[in-house]
């Protein structure tokens, strides 16, 4: 898709997480119609609800998705790589602008700064972490929990990486992609196996953790009904951190069977040390200092053009003056000569500087 606009000379930033795919673009373009053609391309063809923002409230969006206020879990701090990856692959493609270059390097460095001086940076949450940290709760014992992990992408290192952090479990990881599970099981000490497995594993498993790339179901209602049937006096909890959803709805229904989702996580996690108001009003200001920030550089980026013309003009003009008088003050040596051309333009300098700095600021 990045190639695509780069042909078409369209500028623009493709994001895309957990819970959203987002388009930036900067000109005249419709950018709405590419981001139409890019849900017609995505797997099975499905278009995301649409919604549009643009001028500076599309950059406020931004930088709070970086801060991860717009994430599933408050303070979510994945979505700071995200972003910063999404930027680099525009980069690397060429499809971005200096205007574009400002925004996003802003909305990371608004990222980095709640992570380093804020309550949100200080508590650092993830959809993963949560989602161990909820199946942790009153589990005695977390060598002795059994768990299925369906996926192999950037949540599941994400749940290995916190199973890990906190004590462990038995983890079983089961992928479609046989050699990237097989390099995260072992750097995180899982066993490993295919999805084919997957309705034999469940027969001895405390947890289902899913979080693949499917844009369908690919865990059904019967699979788990028939472990719970097997198993009946042993509940099974499940939790879904895919979007869109990896577990049939139905499941949700089922005795035996506790379904979470990322909806749920939302509702049961809270980050931030259990000050989410404050950690919220605290990362909302580092916001609105560096929108801030980043209207001076537009501003300052806005004014160059005639800040360029005016220092040529004020330098050419400089010139003309320096030659005039001199041609009054022929019996000047060649080093009196030189020290007149450099008061011209130490005065040019000395009258330009505050005119560009108001410039700057005022436009």
């Amino acid at each position: 898709m990045l190639e695509l606009m780069r042909q078409h000379d369209m500028p623009g930033i493709i994001l895309s997480t957990c819970n959203r795919c987002e388009l930036y673009w900067s000109g005249p373009e419709d950018g709405e119609s590419w981001f139409r053609r890019l849900g017609r391309g995505m797997p099975g063809g499905a278009l995301l609800p649409l919604s549009r923002m643009e001028g500076m409230a599309a950059v406020r969006h931004l930088f709070r998705v970086s801060a991860g206020l717009d994430s599933q879990i408050l303070g979510e701090f994945e979505v700071l790589g995200q972003v910063r990856r999404a930027y680099d692959a525009a980069r690397a493609a060429g499809t971005t602008t200096r205007e574009i270059d400002l925004i996003f390097s802003g909305a990371l460095a608004t990222g980095r700064r709640i992570r380093r001086d804020t309550l949100l940076g200080r508590h650092p949450a993830s959809v993963s972490s949560a989602a161990v940290d909820l199946v942790l709760q009153g589990w005695e014992g977390s060598d002795q929990l059994d768990v299925i992990l369906l996926g192999a992408g950037e949540a599941a290192e994400g749940v290995l990486r916190a199973f890990d952090q906190r004590g462990g479990a038995r983890v079983r990881l089961l992928s479609r992609h046989p050699e990237r599970a097989a390099t995260l099981a072992q750097a995180w000490g899982a066993a490993v196996g295919s999805v084919a497995e997957l309705g034999a594993a469940l027969s001895g498993a405390d947890v289902l953790m899913v979080a693949t790339s499917s844009a369908r179901p690919v865990v059904s209602a019967d699979q788990l009904a028939r472990r719970a049937a097997a198993r009946s006096a042993q509940e099974l909890l499940v939790i879904d951190l895919a979007v869109p959803r990896n577990v049939e709805p139905e499941s949700r229904g089922l005795k035996g069977i506790r379904l979470l989702d990322l909806d749920d996580l939302q509702r049961l996690c809270c980050p931030a040390a259990g000050a989410p108001s404050n950690a919220l009003a605290e990362a909302e200001g580092v916001i609105e200092d560096e929108l801030i920030r980043l209207g001076l550089s537009l501003r300052s980026r806005g004014a160059a053009p005639r800040l360029a013309e005016l220092h040529r003009l004020s330098h050419q003009m400089a010139e003309q003056e320096s030659e005039w008088a001199l041609a009054q003050l022929e019996t000047l040596s060649a080093s009196e000569r030189e020290i007149v051309r450099k008061m011209a333009n130490r005065l040019i300098r000395r009258v330009l500087y505050p005119l560009s700095q108001n410039l700057r600021v005022d436009s």
